[in-house]
């Protein structure tokens, strides 16, 4: 093991400015110290003075024979010392004189260093020249197993790792930054990130790096959906709105249009539903609108979906269905609605008028199904046609 005054041979030899001390209780003194060091202090811009040096290294001196410690000589940024315990109660420090660009580095390094967000450089081949150590409480994985590998070497999912290639081959190819959400697996399962890659040329104008953000978007997501859910579904009674309807229907009725498949729509309307209103109120009215929705609810089937239109319509979308068990459907939806009681939140009797159409691919949108059904309902209103 090397001797203090070894150490400070070597940084003498090296020219970098260095000193050897030792401390005694609550004193600190420094018995030795290379040409560089005096050099610094004599030429160096705002040195704050040997008294304060020693008083930064009696309040950082390193707890432990083998550590190091770091601090800032006098109250500015400008002066450093790194102290070095020998492990015989010496210590050898370096002092640097930083410039405006290394303290903005160093602050830079160490913001980058704390921040919740995954960061992360690689080169041209997609290794991890850089990680910071948000990674390891995401992933589990420490950051030094990421130094030198590519997330492909690291063993990440394949397709995680053909998506993350795909931007960053995207961003060194154009030159450009560019974004892209992709689903991350982590200590607490799968969750959202969008991550932000931006190129990083060298002195010679070349990319050869490229820096990643990414930030943990799971619970904006989330919200996201929950909004969509809210905008696509009717508040009283859990069924789809018209809107959502609408989305929904267009989908089937673009792959009836292609042959790969069959729709039919069911209109239901309430009949005399004024009149419940009138007798029992509005409140009784809405358990009516409730209990049909849960009705409908239970007999649609699992690729079926169904909407309260508004006020006491509503549409169900039989997927699949032909006319024969679009029509089934319907009486056996008429008979399930008339048979509600006071049991089912209703004050009195309910009937339903029912109509129904049959996608064919000469409809190109869903408002030409709603127009067709809508008539159909109303010829059973009126008594000219059921669909039976």
């Amino acid at each position: 093991m090397r001797t203090g005054e070894q150490w400070l041979d070597w940084l003498a030899a090296s020219r970098v400015p260095a000193f050897l001390c030792r401390r005694d209780g609550p004193v600190v003194e420094i018995v030795a110290r290379t040409p560089a060091f005096e050099a610094a202090i004599h030429l160096g811009a705002g040195w704050p003075g040997e008294t304060a040096l020693l008083a930064g290294m009696a309040a950082a001196w390193p707890e432990r024979g083998d550590s190091a410690s770091a601090l800032h000589i006098g109250d500015g940024p400008d002066w450093q010392c790194v102290l070095q315990a020998l492990g015989d109660g010496s210590c050898v420090g370096i002092v640097r004189l930083t410039d405006l660009r290394q303290r903005y580095n160093e602050a830079f390094f160490t913001t980058v260093q704390s921040l919740p967000d995954i960061v992360a450089r690689m080169d041209r081949n997609h290794r991890h020249l850089y990680i910071n150590p948000s990674i390891e409480r995401v992933t589990g994985l420490p950051a030094q197993a990421f130094i030198g590998k590519s997330k492909r070497e690291i063993g990440l999912p394949p397709e995680l790792v053909s998506q993350w290639e795909v931007l960053v081959e995207r961003v060194l190819h154009s030159a450009e930054p560019a974004e892209e959400e992709h689903e991350l697996p982590t200590v607490d399962g799968p969750r959202h990130f969008l991550t932000r890659v931006v190129p990083e040329r060298g002195r010679d104008g070349a990319i050869h790096t490229v820096l990643s953000t990414s930030h943990d978007i799971t619970q904006l997501k989330s919200l996201q959906r929950q909004l969509a859910l809210l905008a696509s579904t009717d508040p009283l009674t859990s069924l789809l709105n018209r809107r959502g309807f609408v989305d929904r229907a267009e989908a089937e009725v673009s792959r009836v249009g292609r042959a790969d498949g069959r729709l039919s729509l069911l209109l239901l309307d309430v009949n005399n539903f004024k009149a419940i209103n009138d007798n029992y109120g509005h409140a009784a009215g809405d358990n009516v609108l409730m209990a049909i929705g849960d009705v409908l609810h239970q007999e649609i089937g699992v690729d079926d979906f169904v909407a309260r239109l508004g006020g006491d319509e509503f549409c169900v979308g039989l997927v699949d269905a032909d006319a024969d068990s679009a029509r089934a459907a319907a009486e056996r939806i008429r008979r399930r609605i008339g048979g509600l009681g006071t049991g089912d939140r209703c004050p009195c009797a309910v009937s339903v008028s029912i109509g129904f159409t049959v996608a064919s691919d000469d409809d190109h949108s869903v408002s030409d199904l709603l127009a067709r059904v809508d008539q159909s309902m109303y010829l059973d209103k009126s008594g000219g046609r059921a669909p039976r």
